[in-house]
């Protein structure tokens, strides 16, 4: 059975986290109330989330990955198994995604203050958002 780990993420944000985990190609079931994690053989982990990715998803032999909040912010529950890949090929892109979609959310709920001119994304996979400020 695989241990489960703790990776402190700075994300607050519900909707634009599970935002970045759809376009990293995953849907994430959201609970109102955290509910158990299970691993890869179906068994109820005690680990619990709020946001968690369906071990399905992950990978055949992976665990659910999960997102509780505590505190105001997410923390993120991977297992050992899952962790390497999930730092490795998620962690920098779902942060960047997040980002993103934090700042397109800030920039729409003040909209007498900013209006979204572009959002590209260069060769590279880097996000270039570009704004304009209106005065006040």
């Amino acid at each position: 059975m695989s241990e489960f780990h703790v990776l402190e993420v700075e994300l607050e944000d519900q909707d634009c986290l599970v935002k970045a985990l759809e376009e990293v190609g995953w849907k994430a079931t959201v609970h109102e109330t955290a509910v158990n994690l299970h691993g890869y053989q179906g068994d109820r982990r005690k680990q619990k989330a709020h946001v968690v990715i369906p071990r399905s998803q992950v990978g055949s032999a992976s665990n659910d990955i999960g997102f509780e909040k505590v505190g105001g912010k997410y923390i993120a529950h991977v297992s050992a198994y899952d962790m390497n890949r999930f730092k490795t090929k998620y962690l920098d892109r779902i942060n960047q995604l997040y980002a993103k979609h934090k700042v397109l959310k800030t920039a729409k709920m003040h909209p007498s203050r900013f209006k979204q001119k572009s959002v590209d994304v260069d060769k590279e996979g880097n996000i270039k958002i570009r704004l304009q400020v209106r005065s006040m």
